[in-house]
């Protein structure tokens, strides 16, 4: 077995643990846009119900030759070269005095991803996604084998989909919300006629006859076949309840921001900030211990503070440290569970020493490779059960702990950035810190001021404290014992709370009457009536 076999061994080992704590599930691979896109193709597919148990996928392969032709596969493969037939079609349907200039307008339409080290994505053609100006632009992600290109559903995240499952649970019993969601994203999706027509015109030109094919939301009592498991997304059992609350407040955030009246290429910046956010929210929630609690605080002076720097950098580092606890402690449940009680380790421990193998095969782990002879070394000198509980538990735990917590970690990391709320600054001693992009901070403004009507500064730095535990000044400092913990001066929190407060006037979302009152207010016109349950 080589290198890549060994982590993906691994991989699978740790996804199936992060499955049972956030849901199946969540990849480091998949970037912040790709959630919302995914989602947006889950909710187009089911025609815009959260009733659906299923939905179509998409895959539009016409459409991408003529838009991507003469890019290469991703690591260096092969150009895409369209074949005599297909540009004999493609003539005929599009004449060639508009071909160019819409294939770089189309072009100019791609998501352009980036990776954690700041450096674009080498993704190939077909693995490219476009911003959504219209339902027609949407279509899933597809794989590549051989000459084949198809849609591998267990190979891809399900961010997007585990999304959706969020949503559906947090509206139920709020049917008004939910149809206000489903009907003003189909709205957003479908305004651009113009780009459906010419799509049509495009695809219709290749003729590929695609088969419908579609993507099962929610598991068959059966367990087998397309419907297993590992073909649908999961969320964890427990998250119904525990985060019933946290879902329909994702339903209501998600309500607030559909509300401003804009256009699907704004919206779709304004819920990449939303979705990210959200699902950070989710995953630190389902980390945290029973009575305990966290809190963001963000540095809103770029940088230039550094006691507030290093602040924002510590709680980063807090919320890390939850997600490796998390991580630890359903490691531990889950070798408790395959060794058993202590009465059972005692009789099994001699049947286990003389066949090492079977052991290692029972934790999960029968293709390691890396440090499969190690934990054998361990288990041949365990003499009690003690031995077992201990020694050989740490030794397992180090094998896997590694890239068990550095793929939930990436994951995070990856929703902060591309959610606008975290830094990356290199070479600093303190990588990631909590901040506000212009982005978020006009998500955050639409979703808790309607549009047209404003709030006080200070109510807006309250509200966002009691529903997000987003520390910005003095006060929320004070009341969440941030102030103490910390102990930096009170000017360098009411700095901050400046920074913010010239950071909304930037924005245009902020006017001051006097330099003690100021008001957050939403500018946007309604697009409809929400519920405002």
């Amino acid at each position: 077995m080589d290198v890549q076999e060994q982590t993906n061994d691994l991989d699978h080992f740790t996804s199936q643990l992060s499955a049972r704590i956030w849901g199946h599930r969540f990849r480091d691979s998949q970037r912040g846009p790709e959630y919302v896109l995914e989602f947006l193709n889950v909710l187009f597919g089911a025609d815009y119900s959260f009733s659906s148990d299923s939905y179509i996928r998409r895959k539009s392969e016409g459409l991408r030759k003529f838009i991507f032709e003469g890019v290469k596969a991703g690591g260096g493969g092969d150009t895409l070269v369209l074949d005599e037939e297909e540009k004999m079609r493609l003539s005929q349907a599009v004449p060639e005095a508009d071909r160019y200039a819409l294939k770089q307008f189309l072009r100019n339409q791609e998501v352009i991803l980036y990776n954690l080290t700041g450096k674009e994505a080498d993704r190939s053609w077909y693995a490219k996604s476009l911003y959504p100006l219209h339902q027609s632009l949407l279509y899933v992600e597809m794989r590549k084998k051989g000459k084949k290109l198809q849609s591998e559903r267990n190979f891809y995240a399900r961010g997007g989909e585990l999304y959706f499952l969020m949503l559906s649970h947090g509206t139920d019993g709020e049917p008004q919300r939910r149809a206000f969601i489903e009907s003003r994203i189909a709205n957003l999706l479908t305004r651009n006629k113009a780009i459906e027509k010419v799509v049509e015109k495009i695809t219709g030109a290749f003729e590929i006859r695609e088969k419908e094919e579609r993507g099962q939301l929610y598991a068959k009592k059966t367990g087998t076949g397309k419907n297993a498991p590992d073909e649908v997304p999961m969320l964890p059992s427990s998250a119904y309840e525990e985060n019933k609350q946290l879902f329909t407040q994702f339903a209501y955030e998600l309500e607030r921001l559909l509300l401003v009246d804009i256009e699907i290429l704004d919206m779709f910046h304004l819920l990449t900030s939303l979705v990210c956010f959200q699902l950070a929210r989710y995953m630190h929630e389902r980390s945290l211990q029973e009575d305990s609690d966290h809190l963001y605080f963000c540095d809103c002076l770029e940088g230039g503070n550094k006691p507030l720097f290093q602040q924002s950098a510590r709680i980063f580092d807090e919320h890390e440290n939850l997600i490796k606890s998390r991580f630890e402690r359903e490691f531990e449940q889950n070798f408790r569970h395959a060794v058993g009680q202590p009465e059972q380790i005692a009789e099994q421990l001699p049947a286990w020493k003389l066949d090492p193998d079977a052991f290692i095969d029972k934790l999960g782990l029968k293709s390691m490779v890396k440090r499969k002879e190690a934990i054998k070394r361990v288990l041949a000198k365990c003499v009690t059960t003690d031995d077992v509980l201990t020694k050989l538990y740490s030794e397992v735990r180090e094998a896997v702990s590694e890239q068990m917590k550095k793929h939930q970690l990436n994951v995070t990391r990856t929703l902060s950035r591309d959610g606008g709320f975290a830094t990356f600054r290199r070479g600093s001693g303190a990588n990631y810190r909590y901040t506000i992009s212009d982005s978020f901070l006009q998500m955050l403004v639409f979703t808790k001021v309607r549009p047209k009507e404003k709030m006080e500064y200070h109510e807006f730095l309250e509200t966002l404290y009691q529903d997000y535990h987003i520390v910005i000044g003095e006060q929320q400092a004070k009341s969440s014992g941030l102030y103490t913990r910390s102990k930096l001066n009170v000017r360098y929190f009411q700095e901050n709370e400046k920074a913010l407060r010239s950071k909304l006037k930037l924005n245009g979302l902020l006017v001051e009457f006097s330099d003690a009152t100021a008001m957050i207010h939403n500018p946007y016109a309604s697009a409809m009536e929400g519920s405002y349950v």
